[in-house]
């Protein structure tokens, strides 16, 4: 049966089922880093953080929600401080053996004199543990598409809560296109079971432009800007008060 593009898929991944603890786990975690820094997940990021960044001199705290390996807060901390910035990020994720995983990435990946500035740590991202205006930012990096229109809406409200300035997501286009050309590429590439299994779902249960918009009325999210990228990539960017 072809897929129905029109309406989001709400068939789960494998990702989504905590059990799975070995090595199709932590494959594909390190496929979504891969993806995330050539298939444009990064960039549709930091596109989106730039201008907010610029002239500021203080330091600055940075939530990543449904952070996975980690990799996101790596980046953006190392990103920073191209800008001159001093940014702590902190990742959480409702899977604590994903976070061991990510814990110990991070501790490879980071100088020790660094490792402090960026943390992953379990927590639930339908109740946030820190109190309204805990960080500066908050992100995340597709993990809305997980879920279906009633949570992304309370996802975005919680993640608004805990950000002082606003929020920035990240997340799939569905589309045939991208579909198609997943699942091409990772019948090509030595992928993760898991990866292979999940990529071509998440872009089912991927977004319109008119879905984004949707929710973000539906979350009350102030001052929306909804942007393209390339490869097949959403960004959202909601900022309630101007950085100062």
């Amino acid at each position: 049966m072809k897929p129905d593009f029109s309406v989001r898929f709400h068939g789960e991944e494998m990702m989504d089922d905590f059990s799975i603890t070995d090595d199709r786990l932590t494959g594909a975690l390190h496929n979504l880093r891969l993806a995330n820094r050539w298939l444009g997940g990064y960039a549709s990021l930091t596109g989106a953080l730039k201008p907010l960044f610029s002239d500021i001199s203080r330091p600055l705290r940075l939530l990543d929600v449904g952070t996975g390996l980690g990799d996101v807060p790596l980046f953006l901390f190392a990103w920073a401080r191209q800008q001159g910035i001093r940014l702590e990020a902190v990742g959480i994720d409702a899977n604590p053996v994903t976070v061991q995983r990510a814990s110990s990435f991070l501790d490879a990946q980071l100088a020790p004199q660094n490792r402090a500035m960026v943390q992953v740590v379990p927590a639930d991202a339908f109740a946030l543990p820190y109190p309204d205006d805990s960080f500066d930012v908050v992100t995340a990096m597709q993990f809305l598409h997980h879920f279906d229109a009633a949570a992304v809406v309370t996802l975005l409200r919680e993640m608004q809560r805990v950000a002082r300035w606003g929020i920035v997501i990240s997340d799939l286009h569905r589309h045939p296109f991208a579909y198609y050309g997943l699942k091409a590429l990772v019948a090509m590439l030595p992928v993760s079971p898991m990866y292979k299994h999940d990529g071509p779902i998440s872009v089912l249960r991927g977004f319109t432009r008119q879905e984004l918009v949707h929710y973000a009325r539906q979350a009350h999210l102030p001052n929306v800007h909804i942007r393209w990228h390339w490869a097949f990539r959403w960004s959202l960017r909601s900022f309630h008060q101007v950085p100062v």
